[in-house]
């Protein structure tokens, strides 16, 4: 059986296509410096898999993966990202999906390139041989090969973005285990992020979009002028702006940092509270997990509920603060003006690999 050399080449096993070879050493910098100035906003096919390319040279196999999968999801028929993705899964020791889409860049190399053909059908003979593979289980893989399953990017629920910096406040249950997620915005433009902080107690979590230059979001308003009855914002399952009231300002277990609200048609999880000028004065929760969360059971609120923006101000300050570290004596913080971003274009969609 073949092994991977003690530095783990995968090249001593796998040949990489032949547009590659002459390319290593040079994309090892040129594309490097390439990605880095352009990766963070892949838009196109290209750009995903120059991606892919860079973080497989960091030997960031499961990022890789990724990037050459949204390449695939532009392009479906692209051999070079089809054998790219198989050599991570090979690096990854799983011989399966590695055989797949050598299978698929076998297919399409076919087509017009019979120098990549052969090398890609020596690849896919090695994997066999490497992983114990009988290559006829794969003439019908979706259905004769149970360990091959489609890995797609699901709906898990709905955020916001807020300031300028590329942070989202949603909701902590939907995220599972997951640390890098996607983001959805209603544009349709899709950004890679990582949850960055967790929140237990209110099932809050803090996701930072991977852009250097992210588009500004929510500006906070302030929750501690409102006062029961007043009106206020939201938003619906189709993004519409409805106006519902507040019932209470202390809600489950006189907590002072969720209101209780009375809203006619339903909210979206997940999404922002709003005063009459478009500022962010809370997030919408799910009742039955902050229920679960305070042992609360049987002291459900008759209406929705929210977290207030006092609240998401404070835990997001003290983020950045530990980010930022200790302030030298005597210096002073300049507070600046917040640009607001549309509102429309500040909610999104989050969605994990499944």
């Amino acid at each position: 059986m073949l092994k991977l050399n003690r530095y783990g080449n995968i090249l001593s096993v796998i040949d990489c296509p032949i547009h590659l070879k002459p390319l290593i050493l040079f994309f090892g910098v040129v594309l490097i410096a390439w990605s880095i100035s352009r990766g963070a906003n892949a838009t196109t096919a290209e750009e995903w898999y120059s991606q892919a390319f860079e973080q497989s040279l960091n030997a960031q196999y499961t990022k890789a993966i990724q990037s050459y999968r949204q390449a695939l999801r532009l392009k479906k028929d692209w051999a070079n990202a089809h054998h790219g993705l198989a050599v991570m899964y090979f690096k990854l020791k799983d011989g399966v999906k590695a055989a797949h889409h050598l299978r698929l860049a076998e297919k399409f190399y076919s087509q017009d390139d019979k120098i990549n053909l052969a090398i890609t059908q020596r690849n896919l003979e090695k994997t066999y041989a490497m992983f114990d593979l009988n290559s006829k289980e794969f003439e019908d893989l979706e259905t004769l090969h149970p360990l091959v399953q489609k890995v797609t990017w699901t709906r898990i629920g709905n955020g916001f973005l807020f300031g300028e910096k590329g942070y989202l406040f949603t909701l902590l249950h939907n995220l599972g285990k997951a640390d890098e997620v996607r983001v959805r915005f209603v544009n349709q433009s899709v950004y890679e992020a990582k949850v960055v902080k967790r929140y237990i107690i209110y099932d809050l979590a803090l996701l930072k979009l991977d852009l250097k230059s992210p588009p500004p979001g929510l500006v906070f308003g302030d929750s501690s002028i409102l006062e029961a009855q007043d009106s206020v914002q939201f938003v619906d399952a189709k993004n519409r702006v409805l106006t519902g009231k507040l019932e209470a300002l202390r809600a489950i277990m006189n907590d002072k940092n969720i209101f209780e609200l009375e809203l006619h048609k339903k909210s979206v999880e997940g999404m922002p509270l709003l005063n009459d000028g478009n500022q962010a004065v809370g997030i919408v929760l799910s009742s039955s997990e902050i229920i679960k969360n305070f042992q609360a059971a049987g002291m459900a609120p008759q209406g929705e509920i929210a977290l207030k923006s006092s609240y998401l101000q404070r835990v997001f300050s003290l983020y950045i603060s530990s980010l930022e570290g200790p302030k030298k004596r005597g210096s002073q913080s300049v507070k600046k003006e917040m640009k607001s971003g549309d509102l429309i274009s500040s909610l999104a969609v989050i969605e994990i690999l499944k």
